[in-house]
């Protein structure tokens, strides 16, 4: 059993039913997870000009079914327990399933700028929820903007300003030290190419069907700058869909 239809727990479906494994996905909103929602993916292996997540979704979808797996939507999984060599899922609506392997791929929830104008037209057009590490060879010459003041930001920035043009770094806080680590810090400001906006919030993206540019004001001020930006990262944390689980 497979607790969740992202794109982790679709691929786990194709490659466990593929191999003749009785395969189960439960699913409590709509198959393809947060990915679903991206108006265009740009950084998923296979697909260099990029794909609407909800094309991925439904080719995941029907792969999996292909070679055997069901998938249950929507429903949702209250708890797990153990008997003997079975794990049993319950059901919110009472019901069990026993199963040898369970397989929990509910994902996270990433918390979201609030209050951007068209940042949720954009995410996944340029506007991205965390990044992984090949991300900033695709930004090559370019310019980014990276969101978030703890190590995660930090460290994104010291990675994207090996490839990109200019990174700005929008913190929140009046000082880096606020969340981030001292030798971070120390990279971060003996690094030319990054740019650092203290009190500082995105509150507006711009593009037509990409990014290509954000207004950063600064929250004590009120002072408005207008920035070129390639590729906006928000690193301000998330939060697992793991409530359910209990001890």
């Amino acid at each position: 059993i497979i607790v969740g239809a992202g794109p982790a727990g679709l691929a786990a479906a194709v490659y466990g039913a593929s191999e003749g494994i009785h395969t189960l996905v439960i699913e409590k909103q709509a198959p393809g997870g947060q990915a679903s929602f991206s108006s265009n993916i740009e950084n998923y292996l296979g697909f260099p000009s990029g794909l609407p997540g909800i094309s991925l979704a439904r080719r995941a979808v029907a792969q999996a079914i292909k070679f055997g797996a069901e998938i249950l939507e929507p429903q949702e999984v209250a708890g797990i327990r153990t008997d003997g060599q079975y794990r049993i899922v319950r059901l919110t609506d009472g019901t069990e399933i026993r199963c040898n392997v369970m397989l929990i791929a509910c994902g996270v929830t990433y918390r979201k700028l609030k209050g951007v104008k068209e940042i949720d037209r954009l995410t996944g057009a340029g506007v991205y929820y965390g990044a992984s590490m090949v991300d900033p060879l695709n930004y090559k010459q370019n310019d980014v903007c990276i969101v978030g003041g703890g190590n995660s930001a930090g460290q994104a920035a010291v990675h994207f300003a090996k490839y990109a043009r200019t990174v700005t770094l929008v913190v929140r806080d009046n000082s880096l030290l606020e969340k981030m680590s001292q030798y971070l810090v120390h990279q971060i400001e003996e690094t030319e190419n990054i740019k650092i906006l203290l009190n500082s919030i995105v509150s507006e993206v711009r593009g037509e069907r990409k990014l290509d540019s954000i207004t950063v004001t600064n929250t004590k001020t009120g002072e408005q700058q207008f920035f070129k930006a390639d590729g906006l990262f928000i690193f301000i944390g998330a939060d697992p869909n793991t409530s359910w689980l209990g001890d």
